[in-house]
């Protein structure tokens, strides 16, 4: 027989961790929109807003820190009381790269190149969806969303998508199961995924990273870390595109070469490969170009056999008319002729 006590002892990290999950989500939106709030109003130059969107900022990373703090599973689970929460002062709050910590403003300064890229946000609740979406738009990038895995799974169908941005707690089907998905099916498994969740389990991270997500980020995740995590993942995506391409160029030179040993090759073929500008692309031009000049042999060829056919029926032509005047019937013929002509007229 199970015992009551020992159920309610293996349920317990379970239920503080949907606590805790609870808990944090409506304080994660505090702090996403409040941070985005004061960059706007510090890129406007709204003083007067700044110092109080601070406050509001840091009470929000304070509360954060009492949540973890009581609610942290090693210390709940192992029996001992939670440890006396350390409220952080707002310096300690600004200056940390901890997830959800917001950026120094240098460290807020736009990239040089302005990113680029389709992103997916993939969460059922609105205001997840929204505060990423909006911290996304004003990083340069074009977003989507989707409030469910479903409708993620409907619209990559029809909609070219870079990376997935995808919460692991959802109705119906979860952001697990979204993942196995994706990474089941030939033409989106190399889309990156990175999964974005208030649950911070390590058994969490694990389980998203064996079924192939890129990344794994908690909530409330910090601007910086976010940004480069995107644009790790993004440039990744872009290399491994460069890769499908050069292997599909290989394979067009390929047959390329294929098609020269059956002499059926037109340069016509290469002509998305010629424009590459590396060695790939020189080796096509290369064939282009003997493309060209075989085929301006074969016409000069062409040319000079049909002249050849005219001389030789010329000469033809000449052979029979010489068999014929060179019989004495036809000089005889010839000699009558001409006596004719000069016959005396009566």
């Amino acid at each position: 027989m199970i015992d009551e006590g020992s159920r309610a002892d293996s349920s317990q990290p379970a239920s503080l961790a949907n606590l805790r999950h609870t808990l944090r989500t409506p304080l994660n939106h505090i702090i996403g929109y409040s941070e985005m709030l004061l960059e706007e109003a510090e890129e406007r130059n709204l003083e007067g807003f700044v110092a109080d969107l601070h406050k509001i900022h840091t009470a929000g990373k304070q509360l954060l820190a009492l949540i973890n703090n009581i609610l942290d599973p090693a210390t709940t689970q192992a029996g001992s009381p939670p440890p006396t929460p350390k409220t952080p002062g707002p310096s300690a709050l600004f200056r940390d790269e901890a997830p959800g910590s917001r950026p120094e403003a240098a460290d807020r300064t736009p990239p040089l190149q302005p990113p680029s890229g389709r992103l997916l946000v993939v969460d059922d609740n609105e205001s997840n969806r929204d505060m990423l979406s909006r911290r996304l738009k004003h990083e340069g990038y074009d977003v989507c969303m989707a409030e469910s895995g479903r409708q993620a799974l409907e619209l990559v169908k029809t909609q070219p998508v870079d990376l997935v941005l995808l919460d692991v707690m959802m109705p119906e089907m979860n952001g697990y199961e979204v993942l196995q998905h994706l990474k089941a099916h030939s033409t989106w498994r190399d889309i990156p995924v990175i999964m974005i969740s208030a649950l911070d389990e390590i058994e969490s991270v694990v389980r998203c990273i064996e079924r192939g997500a890129e990344d794994y980020l908690p909530k409330p995740f910090d601007p910086v870390l976010l940004r480069a995590r995107i644009g790790a993942c993004l440039e990744k995506k872009r290399l491994r595109d460069q890769e499908v391409l050069y292997l599909q160029d290989v394979a067009h030179v390929t047959t390329a070469a294929a098609a020269v040993e059956a002499g059926q090759f037109t340069a016509e073929k290469l002509t998305d490969v010629a424009e590459r500008a590396d060695e790939l692309g020189q080796l096509a031009r290369v064939f282009q170009r003997m493309a060209h000049e075989v085929a301006a042999r074969e016409q000069h060829l062409t040319h000079q056999i049909q002249v050849l056919r005219i001389e030789i029926d010329q000469a033809k032509k000449a052979h029979h008319v010489s068999e014929i005047t060179d019989t004495e019937y036809f000089q005889d013929l010839q000699k009558k002729a001409k006596a004719l002509r000069h016959r005396p007229s009566t």
